[in-house]
């Protein structure tokens, strides 16, 4: 039941004109942990509360900023595990690259 909710929230998402983008790269701020989640387009990341966890659209991580729309954290999810897919396919064909190689 969690994949169909999470599908019709990403139906949503496009529905309401959301872009559609994915995932370019992860990164931990140096203000101790917040997490930023970076468009292949570069454009407005994403932002994890360091404690909490909770999604933002803007830096630093306030309540003004805080993400609540349940399809936008539906879309930004899939995207994650997208990008998770994505980092799991590149790093098997590097090991199957290093494998290969005779040096």
């Amino acid at each position: 039941m969690k994949n169909n909710t999470n599908e019709e929230y990403i139906k949503e998402y496009v529905k309401n004109g959301g872009a559609l983008w994915s995932f370019n790269n992860i990164g931990i701020i140096r203000d101790g942990g917040t997490v930023m989640l970076v468009k292949q387009d570069k454009s407005n990341p994403f932002y994890l509360h360091k404690d909490y966890f909770t999604l933002h659209d803007a830096y630093p991580t306030t309540n003004d900023n805080l993400v609540t729309d349940k399809a936008t954290e539906a879309y930004v999810l899939d995207r994650l595990q997208k990008y998770k897919q994505d980092c799991e396919h590149t790093l098997k064909q590097a090991n199957d690259i290093i494998e290969k190689i005779k040096l």
